[in-house]
């Protein structure tokens, strides 16, 4: 009967054992470490749900500030345009006085105080007064000014720059508004105090009721004044203002 060795069978036994030992071990490693990347993927998959959540509802607050701002947009044009007919059919009747030219000027060119668009620079003396109705002539400085603005900005710049200055005429005073936009062709200069009419694509490139300058000869003539326009002879267009000199 041949001889048995014990010692080696129980070695190699434990031996077997601890290799499977050793297997179980680095498969339950395994496990763990395929579970971790698993949680790992699972936790990056809901981070970039969340980050596309916030920028969709990002986008979307944003196309609700930009419908907002265009309805607002669309709001104020509206308003604009329905004052503007509420000035040009104002009843005849005004009530005239003593009025100091430059500090209603300073008044009515506060309104436009982005110097990206328009620049307005007075000469008008201190002391000059004019016969206005103040509500009638502070109208027609704005009208001349948001002119300008939009249709007077220099080619170079495309800023509006306007001065207004004046010159004395006997019992009269020239008040002039002067831009350096591309002026308006001659023949059509006397049109663009016709209601709605509207100048060459230069001077109409934003969106208006094309009454301004209407409203400002009405205004004028109600006042016992006159708007006379010429094109100043280095680019730009003048509107001259006849206002009767207070004693």
């Amino acid at each position: 009967m041949p001889f048995l060795d014990l010692r080696g069978l129980r070695r190699r036994h434990a031996e077997e054992e601890q290799r499977r030992a050793e297997e179980e071990s680095r498969r339950a490693a395994e496990a763990e470490q395929k579970a971790r990347e698993e949680e790992r993927r699972r936790a990056e998959a809901a981070r970039r749900a969340a980050e596309e959540k916030k920028r969709a509802e990002a986008a979307r607050r944003k196309a609700d500030e930009e419908a907002r701002r265009y309805m607002a947009a669309d709001i104020d044009q509206l308003d604009g345009i329905i004052d503007k007919f509420m000035d040009y059919a104002r009843p005849g009747e005004s009530h005239m006085r003593p009025i100091h030219l430059s500090m209603l000027i300073d008044k009515e060119a506060s309104a436009f105080r982005d110097p990206s668009e328009i620049r307005i620079t007075s000469k008008v003396a201190i002391d000059l007064k004019v016969m206005a109705d103040e509500v009638e002539l502070g109208r027609v400085f704005a009208n001349l000014f948001e002119n300008a603005r939009r249709y007077g900005r220099s080619s170079d710049t495309g800023i509006a720059v306007v001065t207004v200055s004046y010159v004395r005429s006997g019992p009269w005073i020239i008040c002039t508004v002067r831009d350096h936009g591309s002026g308006v062709p001659p023949d059509r200069l006397p049109q663009l105090t016709t209601p709605f009419f509207r100048g060459d694509a230069a001077r109409t490139a934003a969106t208006g009721a094309g009454l301004g300058l209407a409203i400002v000869e009405k205004a004028m003539q109600r006042m016992g004044g006159q708007l006379d326009l010429a094109n100043a002879p280095d680019g730009g267009l003048m509107l001259h203002l006849r206002l009767k000199r207070a004693p």
